[in-house]
């Protein structure tokens, strides 16, 4: 069966997408909660699909852009 590492996957997309913002600065920035952004990074949250569609919005993106391989 084949993995998909979603988890590594958004952890990677959004590091990336933070950039140079810290967590607190993302918050303010995109309203997504800076707990939630470091637990995403660090690949220990589960998130729900309103997570998701929050990060398709600060991102200006697709969910299936969320997962890149």
């Amino acid at each position: 069966m084949k993995r998909f590492d979603l988890n590594k996957r958004l952890a990677n997309f959004v590091r990336v997408k933070r950039g140079d913002l810290s967590f607190v600065q993302f918050e303010k920035k995109f309203g997504i909660s800076s707990s939630s952004v470091s637990r995403i990074e660090s690949e220990e949250q589960n998130v729900t699909l309103k997570t998701l569609e929050d990060l398709c919005i600060a991102f200006k993106c697709d969910v299936e852009e969320l997962f890149p391989e």
